[in-house]
């Protein structure tokens, strides 16, 4: 059986550290902070210069902005790009792949601290050895207890239902090689989901296992409702499983009644006593109505499944640019900025 092996990269690439922002303003000072000290603490080791930092404000109400502000002018190496409005983590992680230099290892990482910058800073040394994709897997995490039972439920759900190997347990703390990272910009989705999309582009991949700490200060922007909807994007961008058991249940239920259908008819037709009674005799029954509202109730249900795939069409067809980049702060470039997919932003 063949080894797959890996081929370090002839030099060990620049890295550049995206953050999405949405109203992390106690969080970024210290987040900023652990990033250079993991960073400097392996110094030695042929890394000379801290890694440049690309900030995606996500349409932040707080002063996140104010904060990163600050943080460009006392640091340097530094840059963040502003969206219109909130369109999602997820575009906000497309946005910064996009506009990341071409030759630069990205670093993808939440702004609240739940990501270690020392774990971060295992999986730049991963793709620094040869592998494409380094991704984190969560051993263990803080927080909330109900969300720590969703993410779980949802990862294998996924896991059942998707036709492609998405790890469990691996969110999008991530480091990218720079081929890899043109290979996620190239793809055109008007609803990403970024943890799929990785597994979808293949390459050489590896996941490094972590604690997950709590939050560093505040509380997450990521309400229920948006992590269903994430978890809608995932399941209805990597399987067609939900439509396939709309057919069955629909197979299902369509014998069902061709079934009590045939029974009734007979017992009609022949005048069969059951249980004392006649169904000549029975102007209604109870049973007739529960069925009408359970079979009903099933329809919309399997409506409902068809129109999510049907929205997901029309969104795409549409055509909208994933993001709007309305202001930028800092210089944009390390070095020299490659608009990897122009038409997918406005700025």
């Amino acid at each position: 059986m063949p080894v797959l092996t890996t081929t370090p990269l002839p030099v060990r690439a620049p890295v550049l550290v995206l953050l999405p922002v949405h109203n992390e303003e106690t969080n970024l000072d210290r987040m900023v902070h652990d990033i250079d000290a993991a960073f400097a603490a392996v110094s030695h080791q042929s890394v000379s210069a801290p890694p440049f930092i690309l900030f995606v404000d996500d349409g932040s109400r707080d002063c996140s902005r104010a904060v990163i502000e600050q943080i460009i002018q006392q640091r340097g190496q530094a840059a963040c790009l502003c969206f219109s409005r909130n369109f999602g983590h997820q575009a906000a992680v497309m946005a910064g792949l996009a506009y990341a230099p071409a030759d630069y290892v990205v670093l993808i990482m939440d702004a609240d601290g739940q990501d270690p910058p020392y774990v971060g800073f295992e999986l730049v040394e991963r793709i620094w050895h040869g592998v494409d994709v380094a991704y984190g897997v969560r051993r263990n995490r803080q927080g909330n207890p109900l969300k720590r039972l969703a993410y779980w439920a949802f990862y294998r759900t996924l896991s059942q239902l998707s036709n492609l190997t998405i790890p469990l347990d691996a969110g999008d703390f991530c480091a990218y090689s720079p081929r890899a990272v043109q290979m996620m910009t190239s793809l055109k989705e008007q609803r990403p989901y970024v943890r799929g999309l990785r597994a979808w582009i293949g390459l050489r991949q590896v996941g490094v296992p972590y604690d997950r700490p709590d939050r560093y200060a505040g509380a997450t922007s990521y309400s229920w409702k948006r992590l269903m909807q994430l978890a809608a994007d995932g399941i209805i961008s990597f399987s067609l499983k939900p439509l396939r058991l709309a057919m069955i249940l629909g197979l299902l239920t369509f014998l069902v009644s061709c079934l009590l259908g045939g029974m009734y008819l007979m017992l009609y037709l022949f005048d069969w006593n059951i249980a004392g009674q006649r169904m000549r005799e029975v102007p209604g029954f109870t049973t007739l109505i529960l069925v009408m509202l359970g079979f009903s109730g099933l329809q919309m249900m399997m409506l409902g499944i068809i129109g999510e795939y049907l929205g997901r069409v029309f969104e795409e067809a549409k055509g909208r640019p994933l993001f709007i980049v309305a202001d930028t702060l800092g210089r944009l470039e390390p070095t020299s900025v490659i608009d990897r997919h122009p038409d997918r932003h406005r700025s």
